[in-house]
């Protein structure tokens, strides 16, 4: 299998990255410069962290609560365009009596290359479930 390069990808895309690559770093300064300050993200599940999380400061809220959890994530794929970016992602957790990961696809709308608005899809409900339990 040939190796993947990112030279060509969508401006849109390559954000994205910088924005995975500031919550694994824990440097949400630099999250701030990707996602809009009115973003909202559409959490799935019945666990404590499900629901719509609204705003720029809630979603680092968000992302500083699940860092002590354990939560981690890594991309397979990112493409995109002017309006949208899908990520297909390996997202889960390691902490004392848990590790579990699932496959999820994010689907994002950009506007003035920033992150508005972030639904995900992961493929096993479950292990979803357990990451944020």
């Amino acid at each position: 299998m040939a190796a993947m390069t990112h030279g060509a990808e969508h401006p849109n895309a390559t954000t994205y990255r910088a924005t995975a690559n500031a919550f694994r770093a824990r440097d949400f300064a630099q999250f701030d410069r990707f996602v809009d300050e009115d973003v909202v993200w559409h959490v799935p599940g019945r666990h404590a962290r499900a629901g719509d999380i609204r705003g720029r400061q809630a979603v680092v809220a968000w992302l500083a609560g699940v860092a002590e959890i354990g939560f981690w994530l890594t991309e397979h794929d990112v493409f995109g365009n002017d309006e949208h970016v899908c990520a297909l992602s390996m997202m889960g957790a390691r902490r004392p009596g848990i590790e579990v990961e699932t496959r999820v696809v994010s689907v994002f709308h950009y506007r003035g290359g920033k992150q508005v608005e972030r639904w995900f899809y992961p493929e096993d409900a479950d292990a979803w479930e357990r990451i944020f339990g």
